[in-house]
């Protein structure tokens, strides 16, 4: 039974990393770095934040995401506002230029993992393949008790 759990997970990481490797290749040319794209979609997922929960939903030390966050400000990708709810806190936000970063970010992807599903898979496996994400989803969302970065 550990063997046929080991075999699993291996093959999903596998696959997982495979996939992401050729999902990145698929992003233009001169592209932003993988972890402003990250951070602009958790901003444009959950919404505006501070900068500390920014790093919580990275699972970044927060040193690294103040290096990234001036960054994403400078080129225009986010704003700093004050709190509605608490006025001694920052909130960052997606600017309109910011979004259209993202989205061609997604869209570039989006284009070729269109085209893989197209060219190589049926009806069924699209099916499954759907089912498959949603499940995969459910899991890159989960807190694991001890898990780093956790408290």
């Amino acid at each position: 039974m550990s063997s046929d759990r080991d075999e699993a997970s291996t093959l999903i990481v596998r696959s997982v990393l495979l996939l992401g490797r050729r999902l990145r290749a698929a992003r233009a040319e001169g592209s932003v770095s993988l972890s402003t794209i990250a951070m602009l979609a958790t901003l444009h997922r959950l919404g505006p934040m501070p900068a500390w929960r920014l790093a919580q939903e990275e699972r970044l030390q927060p040193q690294s995401v103040t290096r990234i966050v001036a960054a994403m400000e400078r080129d225009g990708f986010i704003s700093r506002s004050r709190s509605e709810q608490d006025r001694r806190e920052i909130e960052l936000a997606l600017t309109p230029h910011g979004r259209k970063v993202l989205s061609e970010d997604i869209r570039s992807r989006r284009a070729w993992l269109e085209k893989a599903i197209e060219a190589s898979l049926g009806d069924e496996e699209r099916e499954t393949l759907m089912e498959a994400s949603q499940i995969m989803l459910k899991l890159a969302y989960v807190h694991v008790e001890g898990e780093p970065g956790q408290e």
